[in-house]
């Protein structure tokens, strides 16, 4: 079974995909709830385009899985209510944490890994060897990106008036703090995984 699961893992992710996908789209028909429609259909296009870098530059299991569970759970947090609270307006730590704001430093934190995986092979070694210079950059280019997904949301006030669940200056000055808290979380991760094991074995053999 785990043989099985291990060589269809990636199918079995299209799979989980496809069905929510399916899922929260009838979901939104039916509620007529068409700002959640609108990001589904961008949804669908951004898999296309993962999908197409995927076939190319062979992205990590670790990353595709973590897409398609942030898409899942982007999806949840539109279509989900507790009476007439959605869950993107639900206080994870009341009064201080929403669910929108562990959405959006998750969002940059898989962002910023999917960007070093695709960037790296072709970043200068004297600047991977300047570490925090290259840790800038990968944040950056994440709060840029991060930047593209507020203007989706304008598109969606714009189209749909949803100007209320979408949130104003604050909201947005919030979403962009917590997409840098994301990649500045994923720097540490990389330069742990990536470079902290070269400078203890460095200090293992001056010692030694």
């Amino acid at each position: 079974m785990m043989d099985y699961l291990v060589e269809r893992k990636n199918y079995l992710i299209f799979v989980f995909t496809v069905v929510y996908l399916a899922a929260f789209t009838i979901n939104a028909i039916f509620h007529q709830n068409y700002e959640f429609l609108y990001y589904t259909v961008l949804l669908v296009a951004l898999i296309y385009i993962i999908t197409t870098i995927h076939h190319r530059l062979h992205l990590g299991f670790f990353i595709i899985i973590n897409l398609s569970v942030l898409g899942f759970l982007h999806l949840l947090g539109g279509n989900l209510y507790f009476g007439h609270l959605r869950l993107y307006d639900f206080y994870i730590i009341a009064g201080v944490i929403r669910y929108d704001n562990i959405i959006h430093t998750y969002a940059t934190f898989i962002a910023t890994l999917g960007l070093y995986s695709l960037i790296e092979p072709f970043i200068d070694v004297s600047l991977k060897k300047r570490y925090y210079a290259f840790a800038l950059v990968l944040i950056l280019m994440a709060i840029g990106l991060g930047t593209i997904n507020e203007l989706v949301e304008l598109f969606a006030v714009l189209l749909f008036d949803v100007s209320e669940k979408v949130g104003g200056y604050f909201n947005n000055a919030l979403d962009l703090l917590f997409n840098t808290l994301g990649a500045t979380a994923a720097t540490v991760v990389i330069y742990y995984y990536n470079y902290r094991p070269k400078f203890i074995r460095r200090i293992d053999g001056q010692t030694n």
